[in-house]
């Protein structure tokens, strides 16, 4: 993996208070159309803990604004770093590899921490010392109505591999790492898309332990372009869950996977159908149907039977 080097950095001096425990990794843009977002994110940070935060913005690609740039290197309590490259998660391991306090968080710059999110999350891995990290409830804030984005992290606790595939229960503002147990490694084969999928899987299968909060302490702003509702982010899934397979799962959750991987195998050819690629169409439908689970599917053949019954008759060549 290419490691980008940290074109600029720059470290405030301690706070009176004393050292800070907690880095918080901010990954953005810093377009001019993010101020506002930007700082309500730098807000909700320090609004998170009575003590000082830690705050390292990593800037990533080319759309900055100058003034944003400025603006963000004057704040006294943020670390400020660029890289060229135009990708968060490589953003969030470039951040990653600047911590230098006993624990950690991440959070995107349109989202926001809850009052006193940090203190709660750092005295629940306090009050655990097994726990690796920890998980808390949040909310999801779509054209202003905000929705509990889980309901099953007591089960996530004692079966977090298993429990992720029945809803990812990792995001990038819910968690707090120790810094000695989640190092750089688990940031640094990142993916464009499904990165806390993969995250919150590469945990697992190494056993580390989970605690979690079922009190929200983090707000996800979903909008309408959002990376996670893109085609592209749904054809991940395919490669993702290879890459699952291909790390030795347990064989129970093989299965799961191979479950999954049959979704997403039968999604591709409702899509391709939609667009009139038949054979690919069908291709894919073949696939699914081989997988645990995708005989669900087998009615669906209904519409490739249909369709090449109606297909003319093939006239003979000539000799």
């Amino acid at each position: 993996m290419k490691h980008d080097a940290l074109l600029e950095a720059t470290r405030p001096p301690a706070s009176a208070q004393g050292r800070p425990q907690v880095t918080v990794i901010v990954p953005t843009t810093a377009q001019l159309s993010r101020r506002m977002e930007i700082g309500r994110c730098l807000d909700s940070i320090r609004a998170s803990s009575t003590r000082p935060v830690q705050i390292i913005v990593v800037v990533n690609g080319q759309r900055y604004d100058e003034g944003v740039c400025d603006w963000l290197r004057a704040q006294t309590d943020v670390r400020y770093a660029y890289v060229e490259l135009p990708s968060a998660p490589n953003a969030v391991w470039e951040g990653r590899l600047m911590v230098d306090t006993p624990y950690f968080s991440m959070i995107d710059d349109d989202d926001e921490y809850l009052p006193g999110a940090t203190d709660l999350k750092l005295a629940a891995l306090r009050a655990q010392p097994q726990a690796d990290l920890v998980v808390t409830n949040a909310y999801r804030r779509f054209e202003g109505v905000d929705a509990l984005l889980y309901n099953h992290l007591a089960q996530v606790r004692r079966e977090p591999l298993a429990m992720l595939f029945e809803a990812n229960w990792l995001t990038n503002g819910n968690a707090l790492y120790r810094t000695d147990s989640v190092g750089p490694a688990y940031f640094a084969d990142y993916q464009p898309y499904a990165e806390w999928t993969w995250l919150a899987f590469k945990l697992s299968l190494d056993g580390k332990q989970v605690a979690t909060i079922e009190q929200p302490t983090f707000r996800v702003h979903v909008t309408g372009g959002s990376l996670s509702q893109s085609d592209a982010y749904f054809e991940f899934y395919l490669s993702l869950y290879q890459q699952m397979l291909a790390a030795g799962p347990p064989p129970a959750i093989e299965r799961r996977i191979r479950r999954h991987l049959s979704g997403a195998q039968h999604d591709h050819s409702v899509r391709a159908l939609a667009r009139g690629r038949w054979r690919e169409a069908l291709g894919w439908h073949w696939r699914s149907l081989r997988q645990p689970g995708g005989l669900q599917y087998l009615s669906y053949s209904r519409h490739f039977l249909l369709h090449f019954l109606r297909l003319p008759p093939r006239t003979p060549r000539t000799p």
